[in-house]
């Protein structure tokens, strides 16, 4: 029964300290949980290990060295090395230390409490009252498993909905948390802002769900897929979260023109990538600049701008680009931001 309980605390814990619900992670801090009872050949563990549990079993006191901090240490170096030279990410298995630190921590509320420093010989107990602790099988057993299962699906919702980060900045009303939802999810999903607010030219009424294509500042570059709008400029929210999309992947490519056909290189980029968002940004100059007309929109953010012979692109959709620089020879470079798939 307590390995059961011990499994709930560590994926409730891991999925809302680390915003995750992968089943990856998880797993990982369900197995660090049981780790801690190693140190007897009758638990779970201990059974499928018995090698191992024998041979702690006979040298180590029940609740000391497998439930210390000591331990904890030692697994969290050991998934450190395993994640830097096997997964090239020194966190990749940091939820299984983890998932035995909830683990022994738990075990504090029981009445034998643990030896949570050891080789200090002190137990760490939650109260000084034994009946007031934690009995394996008892009711409040039952109600510690039934809260670890609640707060474990609180957790997953939060995962799944950009995580504590962005619940709190959306109570608090801070960006920053925000921005680092999408700077975390961006290069694999698909982040969408949630707006409520008003248009900044006419004070008329917003509200929808926009694609991020990426930040300037505090700000996010926005697109409703038709014109692209930048958040307290074109649109000025009065409430706005994140919320995590499909998976895509974003690609980043550098388009260098050396006094030659602009839409040549475009339009080979836009077959490429037949379904993709693509968002052209740099300077380029051009030949026949009298010949680009450029259309206004007031309600939006400029992404083309021309000044002399000289044509700065900000966010600019491919398809526009195309069309504005047909019959053009470029000097310059722009970077093509590729996001598959189109939303």
């Amino acid at each position: 029964m307590m390995a059961i309980t011990h499994a709930a605390i560590a994926a409730a814990g891991t999925s809302l300290i680390l915003g995750t619900a992968s089943p990856f992670n998880l797993g990982l801090a369900v197995l660090g949980s049981q780790l801690p009872d190693l140190d007897t050949s009758t638990s779970l563990i201990g059974q499928i290990l018995f090698p191992i549990s024998h041979w702690i079993e006979d040298r180590f006191p029940h609740r000391t060295i497998t439930h210390s901090l000591l331990a904890t240490g030692f697994i969290a170096i050991c998934s450190v090395l395993v994640g830097y030279y096997l997964l090239g990410n020194i966190w990749g298995l940091i939820a299984l230390p983890l998932g035995h630190l909830l683990s022994c921590f738990s075990d504090c509320f029981t009445r034998q409490g643990v030896q949570l420093f050891y080789p200090y010989p002190a137990w760490a107990i939650s109260v000084s009252n034994p009946r007031r602790r934690l009995k394996t099988g008892s009711a409040a057993e039952l109600w510690v498993l039934a809260a670890a299962t609640a707060l474990l699906i609180v957790g997953f919702n939060l995962a799944n909905d950009g995580g504590i980060t962005q619940k709190v900045s959306q109570q608090l009303g801070l960006k920053d948390g925000l921005i680092e939802v999408y700077n975390e999810k961006a290069a694999s999903h698909h982040v969408y802002a949630e707006i409520k607010g008003v248009k900044a030219s006419d004070r008329s009424s917003v509200e929808g769900k926009f694609l991020i294509l990426g930040t300037e500042g505090s700000e996010f570059i926005v697109t409703d897929g038709e014109g692209v709008y930048k958040t307290n400029e074109q649109i000025i929210p009065s409430k706005l979260n994140t919320t995590v999309g499909e998976t895509a992947t974003t690609v980043i490519q550098t388009l260098t023109f050396d006094d030659e056909d602009a839409i040549s290189q475009l339009q080979q980029l836009n077959n490429s990538y037949q379904n993709a968002a693509i968002y052209l940004t740099g300077n380029l100059t051009i030949d026949f600049p009298e010949e680009v007309k450029i259309k206004i929109e007031p309600e939006e953010y400029t992404v083309i701008e021309l000044t002399g012979s000289s044509l700065k692109l900000r966010w600019c959709p491919i398809e526009e680009a195309l069309t504005y620089l047909k019959d053009q020879y470029a000097i310059g470079t722009l970077t093509a931001k590729i996001i598959t798939p189109k939303p």
